[in-house]
């Protein structure tokens, strides 16, 4: 088990930076390390809810189970953010399974623990009503995202996010590019086409998982290219709109 400053790690997080030290105290009693390796899985769809989830590190892929091996990749939770919230309330099981991507260590905050606690500080609700909206926010982005973007700016889009997170213009792919195809909703056909029109382009290099951006702003500038000569069809946006709602 690794050994980390859980009241640190508590106290630094969004929705506890604010309790007091008595608070902190109480959950961090309460509160369960839970440590993945790569690959293994947190929690089943189907399975009932026990908590709320936060990544301390690693990567947490959510998904949608398919017969045929095509799993629908709906998120990526990185270190930070929480996960599971709604279910919580909602006392559902999971719509979805939660599988480590590489290692990772989260912490589990119990049903009972959060709600007890949710009573009794004004500030944890209001701050996990804030968390709840940016996680709506972010998926009526993806909607739009979605829905008005044809599949070329939404590989931009993306490749542009993760050199904006990774901090540099040579980035490596956080998931397979079939998984990447899926969190983008497109087919995998499709994303390998993009990436090697890309290439034809002179505006990327790719090295199996690794891809080297030549020069964002041209990225940019084609994306924008590719935006004026989309118009989406509106059977397309009635389909995509229905596919995408779904707030974890």
């Amino acid at each position: 088990m690794t050994r980390i400053n859980l009241q640190g790690l508590l106290s630094n997080q969004a929705l506890f930076r604010n309790i007091s030290p008595f608070e902190l105290d109480v959950l961090q009693r309460e509160v369960v390390k839970v440590e993945l390796d790569k690959g293994l899985t947190l929690f089943q769809k189907g399975d009932r809810s026990d908590g709320t989830y936060i990544l301390v590190y690693g990567l947490i892929k959510l998904g949608i189970p398919s017969s045929h091996g095509n799993d629908k990749v709906l998120e990526l939770i990185r270190p930070s953010q929480s996960f599971g919230e709604a279910m919580m309330f909602l006392d559902e099981p999971y719509p979805f399974y939660a599988e480590a991507v590489e290692p990772s260590l989260l912490l589990r905050l119990p049903k009972n623990a959060l709600l007890r606690l949710i009573e009794q500080s004004p500030v944890i609700a209001r701050q996990m009503m804030v968390g709840l909206s940016y996680r709506l926010h972010g998926f009526i982005r993806d909607v739009e995202r979605h829905s008005l973007q044809n599949a070329t700016q939404r590989v931009i889009d993306y490749l542009l996010q993760v050199v904006e997170r990774q901090g540099v213009l040579e980035i490596q792919l956080e998931l397979k590019k079939n998984l990447v195809a899926s969190l983008l909703n497109l087919s995998p056909e499709t994303f390998s086409r993009v990436l090697h029109q890309l290439v034809e382009e002179d505006l990327i290099r790719v090295n199996g998982s690794h891809i080297q951006i030549e020069c964002p702003q041209s990225l940019k500038t084609f994306q924008h290219g590719a935006a004026l000569n989309f118009r989406p069809h509106p059977e397309s946006l009635i389909k995509n709109k229905a596919s995408t709602q779904h707030f974890i």
